[in-house]
């Protein structure tokens, strides 16, 4: 029971973890202060790498319970899982796309003065929305708590919060760049 309950809870957290750094990158244009950016830019990044070391945790955990029976071949085929294919097909597209984001973030300030590689940073990075959401399909057609009012809850939280900050920063965008006059 100690995997099922440690894969459990890091499949949770993870996904709160990538809520708040999601939620910091898209508030973070709309900051003016250089401290605070740099402050939310910390804690934006440190909730990302916390995500991903819990999104190792929960992998290591669920390959390692032989009661469900999830093998690391998921990664590479999941729908040939045995345990909700589609579900474990979402959940890799959902890890890929994380850690690409978490590359290509890792290597911006490396890259910084590639003018091309700043031209496609952002894009790029857009990887990392896509793994949040895929992630968020994930919790609600695998988990087992999935139906559950707590799960439920957390998962409508993560999706009201990133929604909220998505409308804060589209808020912020130049009136002139989504509309018509």
């Amino acid at each position: 029971m100690t995997l099922w309950y440690l894969a459990r809870a890091a499949g949770v957290v993870t996904m709160v973890m990538f809520t708040v750094s999601a939620v910091l990158g898209m508030v973070m244009p709309r900051i003016k202060s250089a401290e605070r950016r740099f402050w939310l830019q910390y804690v934006h990044r440190s909730a990302a790498v916390t995500g991903l070391v819990l999104l190792l945790t929960h992998l290591v955990a669920v390959f390692s319970d032989s009661y469900v029976s999830i093998s690391p071949v998921v990664l590479v085929w999941p729908i040939g899982s045995g345990y909700r294919p589609f579900a474990m097909a979402v959940g890799a597209l959902a890890l890929y796309g994380l850690v690409l984001a978490a590359l290509v973030g890792a290597a911006r300030g490396r890259l910084a003065s590639s003018e091309k590689f700043t031209k496609y940073w952002r894009k790029l990075h857009i990887a990392a929305s896509v793994g949040w959401l895929l992630s968020i399909g994930h919790a609600l057609l695998a988990g087992t708590d999935r139906s559950t009012p707590w799960m439920l809850g957390i998962t409508v939280g993560c999706l009201a919060a990133v929604a909220t900050a998505g409308a804060y920063r589209l808020n912020a965008l130049p009136t002139k760049a989504w509309r018509t006059q």
